[in-house]
């Protein structure tokens, strides 16, 4: 069971089915004026076709019980998170849910780890840092054009990132690559006052924005002509407002969201993210028990008990 859109999402179905999935349920969300059930059905129905494989493809816009029993891997995502206990205690006993992303970047409710261990149904995540995902590559390149977007140049710009997980070395390395000076902090009351041009967050999500009216007070003082730019990590952006400090995007993408989505920078990162974690989904579900460094990860209770 995968989720579908009209966008990149939409080859999700035919990457399973081309990797051996006996079948394939797609879930689409119900129609709204800004998206269209029917366009993501004709689009994944239309690429399974050209692969030949449409017969083994049903589309739904919710989970039946009949097909939920029936399902060994649910792919977690948009329309189908968050992976409940009613979805968890109704997979059968051979079953696996699967992340599109690494596992420390889960965030609270996006699954419910404690009925996947009462009930036994292991979870994967994917190494974005593995060479088959790329994600060395992508997470830099996203980042880039959250520069382009906001107008900021990078080139000779002093930048300041905020981060206190992996995503720091990529982002660091991509932006240093690209000509900025960097200088990272795990923390935003710890950035020193510079002329920054730039102040990057990368902190994971939590149920409070990851920089506050105190946060933003601070850097109001430390890099009040800083641009601040959201690549992952909720802003406060009414306390942003009352500092005059200029935040990137302007309006919010979303509680939890990316600065911008990664289909912008085109398809070939988010598909080999989607074969990346299938694979790493298959993996799990044979009772391979990944080790440091492989593309497969297993989620575990302590990868999201901070968000606790």
């Amino acid at each position: 069971m995968v989720p579908t859109d009209s966008g990149f999402l939409a080859a999700m179905a035919t990457t399973a089915l081309h990797a051996g999935a006996g079948s394939v349920t797609a879930i689409t969300a119900p129609s709204t004026r800004f998206r269209s059930a029917e366009a993501a059905a004709e689009k994944t129905r239309a690429l399974a076709s050209l692969a030949g494989l449409e017969h083994k493809l049903s589309i739904a816009e919710r989970i039946d019980d009949e097909t939920c029993r029936a399902t060994n891997i649910l792919v977690s995502g948009d329309f189908i998170r968050p992976a409940t206990r009613s979805i968890i205690e109704r997979l059968p006993p051979r079953s696996v849910i699967a992340l599109t992303h690494e596992a420390w970047m889960t965030v609270k409710d996006e699954i419910d780890i404690e009925a996947c261990i009462e009930h036994g149904v292991p979870v994967s995540a994917v190494s974005e840092a593995h060479p088959l995902v790329g994600g060395a590559d992508y997470q830099p390149a996203l980042c880039l054009e959250l520069f382009k977007a906001a107008e900021v140049g990078v080139r000779g710009a002093a930048v300041a990132l905020i981060c206190d997980n992996p995503l720091a070395g990529p982002l660091k390395n991509g932006l240093r690559s690209a000509g900025a000076q960097m200088t990272v902090f795990p923390r935003a009351d710890l950035v020193v006052e510079h002329g920054w041009n730039a102040i990057v967050l990368a902190l994971r999500p939590q149920d409070e924005p990851r920089l506050d009216i105190r946060d933003l007070g601070h850097l109001a003082k430390a890099a009040p002509d800083a641009t601040i730019i959201q690549y992952w990590g909720d802003i406060d952006r009414k306390a942003a407002r009352y500092f005059e400090l200029t935040v990137w995007p302007s309006r919010t993408p979303g509680k939890g969201q990316w600065g911008l989505p990664l289909q912008v920078l085109g398809p070939e990162p988010m598909l080999q993210r989607i074969a990346g974690a299938l694979r790493a989904a298959q993996t799990v579900l044979a009772g391979v028990t990944p080790e440091p460094g492989d593309l497969a990860q297993v989620l575990s209770s302590s990868d999201v008990s901070e968000l606790a």
